[in-house]
């Protein structure tokens, strides 16, 4: 099967070493392990020569460029009424980018001749839909996030009617929606997508990649037990929970904190980092490629998410630990509560519950034992029930039933 894989977000740059990247990356050579022939077109500008299939690149006009900067803060807008109109600005920027897919598409598609059209849905992006629906060819939409309501929520996005219309009318104009997790599937269908359309495909991991022996990073923590954590440092991902936990365990010394990730968090990690020298070891965003060494070196890993009404999120790090046979301590929220099955594959704590996240991990370090029977389950499952492949291929079915 010959597929076009559209990515039209320019906030998406296989440059930057985070969970949007990640899943660009695995999805495309999952693909190609699969058999596909795929193409890429995307406006990243990075990603050939890694991933091994043609790019087809989105060109960014300047004023799509200007645009898109134009967002809160970072230019260094003051005053209300110049951050609305930064706002509108940026909004704006999504929309011109969506037509400036639309015109690459239009220009690509009908000499590629794909079987499918697989796009990942970004703000504003209806593009992907009205070519393929002219052009006859299989579409499917990836939601991964309710972008519209996002923007309302957290980004005081301007133009609001038309994000929520324009992403109405993309998941109407797609043949199928493929949803990360139930949690979204369900909120979509309560916005009106008919669940008749949608499938529920979550995230898969790299077993290869993320197996349990390879290299391990352990300088410095040669007799600790180390505790592990791998995400972007944003509130959602529990980082707050995680350093109130690590607070609590740090009255015992053989307890590390290994950090791998970055974001605005970070000023909190290195806070408590100073309280405590020596006690935390904080790697940073790194490639994809490298962050296995750093999950091998882990005693025990944490996906320690606080309560968060409509939890749909399909955690990444969660599969990458289980790959790599690290016994989980997770939240009992959402998809997590699927992943990692109670005294199986790893220990659940209710969310946002920092001292019941202590107490698992104390109870995991003190049992070796029940640490590696928990990784060993884990190892084998995330192999046997989540590989991208899998993931791939059960794409591939929908698409062969879509009528073309």
């Amino acid at each position: 099967m010959r597929v076009c894989y559209l990515s039209a977000d320019r906030g998406i740059s296989l440059r930057k070493h985070n969970g949007a990247s990640a899943h660009f990356r695995s999805i495309v050579r999952a693909f190609t392990t699969v058999g596909a022939e795929v193409v890429a077109v995307t406006p990243s500008e990075d990603g050939e020569d890694s991933l091994g299939v043609e790019m087809v690149r989105v060109p960014t006009p300047q004023v799509t460029e200007w645009l898109l900067s134009r967002t809160d803060g970072s230019n260094g807008v003051t005053g209300p009424a110049k951050r609305r109109r930064s706002r509108v600005a940026h909004a704006l920027g999504h929309i011109w980018n969506n037509a400036m897919v639309e015109r690459v598409l239009g220009e690509f598609l009908p000499r590629y001749q794909p079987d499918l059209l697989f796009e990942i849905y970004s703000p504003f992006g209806i593009a992907g839909g009205v070519v393929a629906r002219r052009l006859g060819i299989r579409h499917i939409l990836n939601a991964h996030a309710p972008l519209a309501r996002e923007g309302a929520e957290y980004r005081q996005q301007a133009l609001q009617e038309a994000a929520a219309a324009l992403e109405h009318a993309a998941f109407d104009a797609a043949q199928m929606v493929v949803t990360n997790s139930k949690e979204l599937r369900d909120e979509l269908a309560a916005a009106g997508v008919p669940p008749t359309k949608m499938e529920v495909i979550p995230n898969g991991v790299d077993v290869d990649l993320f197996a349990p022996e390879g290299p391990t990073y352990r300088d410095g923590l040669k007799g600790k037990f180390v505790v592990g954590f791998v995400a972007s440092l944003r509130f959602w991902h529990g980082v707050g929970m995680l350093l109130e936990a690590f607070r609590e365990l740090a009255a015992d010394p053989r307890f590390h904190l290994l950090v791998v990730g970055d974001g605005p968090l970070a000023r909190d990690l290195h806070k408590l980092a100073d309280e405590l020298p020596g006690r935390i070891t904080h790697v940073g965003a790194i490639p994809l490629t490298e962050v296995p060494a750093y999950v091998r070196a882990m005693d025990v890993a944490v996906a320690p998410y606080p309560p968060i009404e409509g939890f749909y999120f399909s955690p990444l790090k969660v599969l990458e630990y289980m790959a790599a046979a690290r016994p989980v301590v997770g939240s009992r929220i959402g998809q997590i509560s699927e992943l990692v099955h109670e005294g199986e594959t790893g220990l659940l704590v209710p969310p946002g519950d920092s001292a019941g996240l202590a107490a698992a991990i104390r109870r995991l370090a003190g049992d070796e034992g029940l640490r590696r029977r928990l990784g060993t389950t884990a190892a084998a499952t995330a192999r046997r029930e989540h590989t991208w492949a899998q993931r791939a291929g059960r794409i591939l079915e929908l698409a062969e039933a879509l009528p073309s």
